[in-house]
């Protein structure tokens, strides 16, 4: 016999308190004084200078119980292999059974199914089952079933199917062991069913299961190496032929068999339509690219599809992609003298780059249309003075969400009334004498500094400053640049839903030469980019994925509130969340108006394509992982591991008997001595 807590042993010695209280208590003589003793009986005196025990049965049933109910607090158990102890007990089994992708190649999803049945078969009259359907996450299909009922669990496995999702082994294990921890039946057994991909374990600590676990691992390998290729991406290189904007499209595909593939062929699909069809061989373990011929983009949300031929594993043949024509970034620049004036060198730097493209219009302080406004994603404010109208106006289109930079020279001023800038504007700095000031202590985290961060990326420094503002930030500012004497030189605060930036010197040769250095271009076109919250739409996203509507992740508007399934489920996009969907299927998703007959995005859903990679792994691996951490015990897994003393004991309940005969005792010793008493 073993005890899990032999500390309490040590309160048998107590027992002996009260047997040495009794026999060594000595009677103390007190001479009390009377006047007379002839009232008072005479009784013959008894010493009692040691006292005996005089019931020994009674003393025997008092020492007997407690003895009893220490023994029950060091919970014994009799210590058994795990063959013993596998014939008796019900079970909480949990049955996981992997439907991600690769389970589709060959025979895999037929024996994967046939394991399931097998194990829910194995059940016995007083056993529970569960089926935990897994990918990238985890569903209970049924959960803790009795044996009685196995038709249900048989069907919930014959309803499931492979989805697009790929093989993540720790969501299955959290929910197996969520259920395990809840069982009070003695033994507790995991059966996993999969194809144990390396891609789909990452050795997560939170995926320990409950001790006295078994973990049966059910690997389901081909025998054969079957040939598997798949398009892993897409690239798409835009490029403009008379007045029209063309995109040629390049695909990827990888062959991670070993076997070559020669004879293949590969198609490039427009709005479902077969465009071009180009040879594909690639060799084993290798990878190649193809390259198709460009097409004209003639509208937004234009759907492209790159598939190759069926092989082991067709999931993977596929790959969509949504590209539209690109949109513009809208910049208006408010400056005194028009395109000739100090927004020359502002006009040039816009009018270079198509990543994005910029469509800058220049307007005088006092002749600002609100269409102009409206159509705007940036405003550059270049050095003037604003009127209080304009400075309302301007701040009604940074609250909601605008993005304002404002360039302070001699002729910047602001009207007081207007809470916008992010830093009071002082007197000027005159630098035009000895040394000019220089620009440092960059935040190279913000985004309009992050492309510089790197060696030979632009030297700010290398800009002479002849003159700059003193500026005094406001609450709520950040400070993002300084001058070299420690003046801020670049603030910038959010006011409302967007933007404003202050830049301390001008934009053009008035008060420095920086619109000369390199670092000028690339400079003013992040600065717009991020003040326009501007980011290109990915071409794709991936099934697992996230789409949020609301902040961009598709080009919806806010309008969007029902969703089109590749496979024609309509999903009102608010049921999921806040304007949250995820992405569960591969195709095309259309989000639509709320009426439901206007698109206002498609989005491409692809899967995962480390799934493709079927480089298997040693199931001993998750068994080992799933086992408590030091200090916590051993783990019963795998076949020939031993059970823990926690679950032995808890199986045998040895305490609860003890502790019962215990408390009889007590109550047989109150009896006893009662009747004792009364003779």
């Amino acid at each position: 016999m073993s005890f899990l807590a032999p500390l309490f042993f040590a309160a048998l010695a107590a027992l002996a308190i009260p047997v040495l209280i009794h026999l060594i208590q000595r009677e103390k003589k007190q001479v009390v004084r009377f006047p007379s003793l002839m009232f008072i009986q005479r009784v013959p005196y008894k010493s009692v200078r040691r006292r005996r025990i005089h019931n020994w049965f009674l003393l025997i049933v008092r020492l007997t119980a407690l003895a009893l109910i220490v023994l029950a607090f060091s919970r014994p158990f009799f210590e058994r292999d795990d063959l013993d102890l596998a014939t008796g007990g019900a079970r909480e089994v949990v049955v996981l059974l992997d439907q991600s992708y690769s389970l589709a190649m060959g025979d895999r999803w037929e024996r994967a199914r046939a394991a399931a049945s097998d194990a829910i078969d194995g059940l016995g009259p007083d056993d529970r089952g569960s089926v935990v359907l897994f990918s990238s996450g985890a569903e209970i299909a049924m959960r803790s079933t009795a044996a009685g009922e196995r038709e249900r669990l048989r069907a919930a496995v014959a309803a499931a199917r492979p989805t697009a999702g790929a093989t993540r082994y720790a969501p299955a294990l959290k929910v197996a062991g969520s259920i395990l921890a809840e069982s009070s039946l003695p033994r507790r057994e995991v059966v996993l069913v999969s194809d144990f991909q390396r891609t789909g374990w990452r050795g997560e600590e939170g995926a320990r299961l409950p001790e006295g676990t078994t973990v049966r691992p059910v690997a389901l390998t081909s025998g054969a190496d079957l040939a598997n290729a798949s398009v892993t991406a897409v690239s798409l290189a835009r490029s403009t032929f008379s007045n029209q904007e063309r995109v040629a499209v390049t695909a990827v595909v990888v062959n991670r068999s070993t076997r070559s593939l020669r004879g293949g062929r590969i198609a490039l699909e427009i709005g479902g339509r077969p465009i071009q069809t180009e040879p594909l061989e690639v060799e084993a373990n290798s990878s190649t690219s193809v390259t198709f011929d460009p097409v004209t983009l003639a509208g937004p949300f234009m759907r492209g599809t790159v598939r190759t031929g069926d092989d082991a594993l067709p999931t993977d043949n596929v790959f969509h992609f949504v590209v539209s024509p690109a949109q513009p970034v809208r910049v208006l620049v408010i400056d005194r003298g028009g395109t000739g004036g100090g927004a020359l060198y502002l006009m040039r730097a816009l009018a270079i780059g198509d990543a994005p493209r910029f469509e800058a219009a220049v307007r005088q302080p006092d002749a600002v249309p609100d269409e102009d406004l409206r159509r705007a994603s940036a405003v550059i404010v270049n050095d003037v003075a604003v009127p209080a109208a304009l400075g309302r106006r301007l701040l009604r289109f940074v609250e909601a969400g605008g993005g304002l930079f404002v360039a302070a020279g001699s002729r910047a001023t602001w009207a007081g009334d207007v809470d916008l800038l992010p830093a009071a504007l002082e007197a000027p700095v005159d630098r035009t004498r000895g040394e000019a000031a220089r620009v440092g202590a960059l935040e190279f985290a913000h985004p309009v500094f992050e492309p510089f961060r790197t060696p030979r990326s632009g030297d700010f420094a290398a800009a002479r400053i002849y003159g700059y503002r003193n500026v005094k930030p406001g609450m709520g500012t950040e400070v993002l640049a300084r001058f070299d004497g420690g003046a801020p030189a670049l603030v910038e605060r959010r006011v409302g839903a967007g933007r404003v930036l202050l830049w301390a010197s001008t934009l053009d040769l008035a008060w420095s030469d920086f619109p000369l250095k390199p670092v000028y271009l690339p400079f003013v076109h992040q600065a717009v980019r991020h003040l326009a919250a501007y980011a290109e739409p990915a071409p794709w996203l991936t099934v697992g994925q996230v789409l949020d509507a609301s902040s961009g992740t598709a080009p919806a508007q806010a309008a969007s509130t029902v969703v089109l399934t590749p496979s024609g489920r309509r999903v009102g996009i608010d049921e999921e969340g806040a304007d949250v969907l995820e992405l569960t299927e591969q195709g095309f998703y259309e989000l639509r108006s709320r009426t439901g007959d206007t698109v206002t995005a498609v989005v491409a859903s692809n899967v995962d394509t480390t799934e493709s990679d079927l480089t298997p792994m040693d199931p001993k691996e998750i068994v080992v992982a799933t086992a408590p951490a030091p200090g916590e015990g051993r783990q019963a897994g795998a076949a020939g591991q031993t059970l823990t003393p926690e679950a032995q004991e808890r199986s045998q309940r040895l305490w609860w008997y003890l502790l019962c005969i215990g408390i009889l005792l007590l109550g047989a010793d109150t009896l006893i001595s009662n009747r004792l008493s009364k003779t």
